[in-house]
């Protein structure tokens, strides 16, 4: 026997080996987490890049429809939260979410992806039904080609763009079969150069399906819709249609379930915009429920924003007791299609509470 026993003989060995002693208890304890837990934190760490990719792509294509949903001032693109799923995801955790089937691999091509899938899913859902079913695919696609390309012109893209475009078009192959469609999608190609495309036609629909819930579609809104189509591209080629027409194209659309003008702000020549005010009335007293007043290169936008931004607000008082209000001024610049250097433009949105009743509720 070891003098001071048994006990004594075990204390020593402890106390002159403790730091052995402790990596094998930490080993031990360590070794027991990951049996115990070893599936768990594998599918953890295996995750980690894939949520990382999810995340950054999310918060990018989040930027680029909450800029645009900013930039026109109302909801035609959903704010969208991304969810990689997989079989074993409870039905609950899925719920409210936009489902969108992603992996990691080809930035460009997930980026097509996740734009083509936010449109089918939410694209002016409310006025599908309420408007010829071309129009709707021309304008999901225009404005899907809108969001990557940011309204610029194929030569200035990046690379990025350029590939994101190139899955875009693949993705939506099957509408380039039908020739109705392919003269939209030209169509509003213009209205893009001419910054009419979303400050112009998507609203009017837009508020078309916002008035139309809950009511059965129509042949007429939908012959109508066609129409607003052409007097937008119409308005769009002035020049060309001046020269067809041997007069200028018309600046009022009226009709049953559209009702709208425009008043063009161009000639630096006239600051005094008396012109432009008589415009703004001779359409409400037309019955237009929407004004677009419409300024190019910077003396106007200038005007526009002050001058005329002031008699908009003073008449909304003081003649027509707050039933017309001021909705926005979207300011944009005009370039990168042309081989001049840029310039500026505005649409200065003047409404009638009956445009979308529920925003005056």
């Amino acid at each position: 026997m070891y003098k001071g026993g048994t006990m004594t003989y075990l204390w020593n060995i402890i106390t002159s080996q403790w730091q052995g002693i402790l990596v094998g208890v930490i080993v031990v304890l360590l070794g027991g987490i990951v049996l115990f837990f070893g599936k768990k934190l594998i599918n953890l760490f295996k995750n980690i890049p894939i949520n990382c990719y999810k995340q950054k792509m999310q918060k990018k294509v989040m930027k680029v429809i909450n800029s645009n949903n900013e930039e026109i001032g109302i909801p035609l693109l959903p704010k969208i939260e991304l969810k990689i799923v997989s079989h074993n995801i409870p039905p609950e955790e899925l719920e409210n979410k936009l489902l969108v089937f992603v992996k990691k691999g080809n930035k460009s091509y997930v980026y097509a992806n996740v734009i083509t899938q936010v449109l089918n899913e939410k694209f002016l859902i409310d006025v599908k039904r309420h408007i010829n079913q071309d129009i709707y695919d021309s304008a999901k696609f225009s404005m899907g080609k809108s969001l990557i390309t940011k309204d610029n012109s194929i030569e200035y893209l990046d690379n990025f763009q350029k590939e994101a475009i190139r899955y875009y078009e693949r993705k939506m192959e099957d509408l380039f079969a039908k020739e109705e469609i392919l003269s939209l999608i030209e169509k509003e190609e213009l209205m893009i150069k001419k910054r009419l495309f979303k400050t112009v036609l998507l609203q009017e629909l837009y508020a078309l399906g916002e008035r139309m819930i809950g009511c059965i579609p129509t042949e007429k809104s939908k012959q109508e819709s066609i129409e607003l189509v052409d007097f937008l591209y119409d308005f769009a080629r002035k020049e060309e249609y001046e020269i067809e027409i041997g007069d200028e194209p018309p600046l009022n659309f009226i009709r049953n379930y559209f009702k709208f003008g425009l008043v063009p702000v161009k000639k630096s020549e006239h600051p005094d915009l008396s012109k432009h005010r008589r415009a703004v009335r001779i359409n409400i007293k037309n019955r237009a429920i929407s004004v677009y007043i419409l300024g190019w290169g910077k003396t106007n936008v200038e005007l526009i924003k002050k001058d005329f931004y002031k008699w908009l607000q003073y008449i909304c008082k003081v003649e027509f007791n707050n039933e017309w209000y001021l909705k926005k001024q979207i300011e944009y610049n005009i370039s990168k299609y042309q081989k001049e250097s840029e310039f500026p433009g505005i649409c200065c949105i003047f409404r009638h509470k009956s445009w979308i009743p529920t925003l005056n509720e």
